[in-house]
């Protein structure tokens, strides 16, 4: 057993990402080492050549790939060009007399900005060619996901239009009762029918999810009296209209806060935030442990909550932050969303 687990682990090791950049920087060394060269020189001149190539080639390439990630991809084209090539100006200015070191006249300005440029080339396309084909990847298991979504949706619905139909019928008669009772149960339909129909969609405005998490709270409330000391609060700040998101995306979090976060018998507490930008969505719930079982991963204890985990790394790659915090009398979770 221990030798299948070394040989996974080295595995892994072998087929990392610094273990890709490696072999890459490996392979452009023996090429610059094992090229025939016009005039016959020493091992030491070929190995030389080798070194200095791969040398003069790191900080151009590795520079590159950041201001590409940060500028380029979010499509900031003006400062991609303004933080890239007066660094680039700059960098082949200074070091050109490396190319010196390569032959014996030197390979001059031009050559080495050719030299320079013919790596970021091949290294940016390898880098968009991979990342394409991970895109690829993660667009069919979002796809094979949301097909076993619905899946088990429909195994759970058996036949949601006589369970709206009933709760309509209920709501009927507990209007002529009980106005609570009856307002409880038109908020259970609406957050039925959102968890049904309305998840379908790829994506909705923030407004409807923030509309939703108010039926939750509503619905929760129903379980207390004026006597119990709990205090629930729920701020929006921002235009959640001019954002759009997931469904379903917050809603587990808000479930887990009540789930763990209330008892009848401490004071307790939920505060929610929700602030909206057009650059990002921040989501902030942070509640009370009035639970013994205070040592207890709440963030890994639910089935919802590794899901949300999931799609958030499947829609969100590089465009979320998720942190949590646990003290001994609270637990903190915060969304950080980039939607542009």
């Amino acid at each position: 057993m221990k030798i299948f687990d070394k040989a996974g682990s080295l595995r892994k090791i072998l087929t990392s990402r610094l273990a890709s950049h490696i072999y890459f920087w490996a392979f452009l060394f023996l090429f610059t080492f094992l090229t025939p060269s016009k005039e016959r020189v020493s091992l030491a001149t070929k190995l030389m050549n080798g070194l200095v190539v791969v040398g003069a080639g790191l900080f151009p390439v590795y520079f590159h790939f950041f201001v590409f990630e940060r500028y380029f991809y979010k499509k900031k084209y003006v400062l991609y060009a303004i933080c890239f090539i007066p660094v680039m100006i700059l960098y082949i200015g200074l070091f050109k007399e490396i190319s010196h070191w390569i032959s014996k006249d030197g390979m001059g300005y031009l050559g080495f900005t050719m030299l320079i440029s013919f790596l970021i080339l091949l290294t940016t396309s390898i880098k968009v060619l991979k990342r394409g084909i991970n895109e690829r990847f993660l667009l069919q298991e979002i796809k094979a996901k949301q097909v076993q979504t619905e899946l088990e949706l429909l195994k759970a619905q058996v036949n949601p239009h006589f369970l709206f139909n009933t709760l309509n019928n209920l709501y009927g008669m507990a209007k002529k009762q009980d106005k609570a009772t009856a307002d409880g149960i038109a908020g259970l339909s609406h957050l039925m029918r959102y968890m049904i129909h309305d998840s379908k969609a790829d994506k909705i405005s923030l407004q409807k999810e923030i509309e939703q998490i108010q039926r939750l709270i509503e619905l929760q409330k129903l379980r207390f009296s004026e006597n119990d000391e709990i205090d629930i609060k729920f701020r929006v700040e921002g235009d959640p209209d001019k954002v759009f998101i997931p469904p379903m995306l917050m809603i587990p979090f808000v479930e887990n806060a009540f789930k763990h976060g209330i008892s009848l018998a401490v004071p307790s507490f939920i505060s929610i935030l929700v602030e909206a930008t057009e650059e990002q969505v921040r989501f902030v719930v942070e509640n009370s442990l009035p639970s013994r079982r205070k040592d207890e991963a709440m963030f890994e204890s639910g089935v919802g909550l590794q899901n949300v985990r999931r799609r958030l790394e499947l829609l969100y790659p590089d465009s979320h932050q998720l942190t949590t915090r646990t003290t001994a009398d609270t637990f903190r979770i915060e969304l950080v969303l980039r939607t542009k």
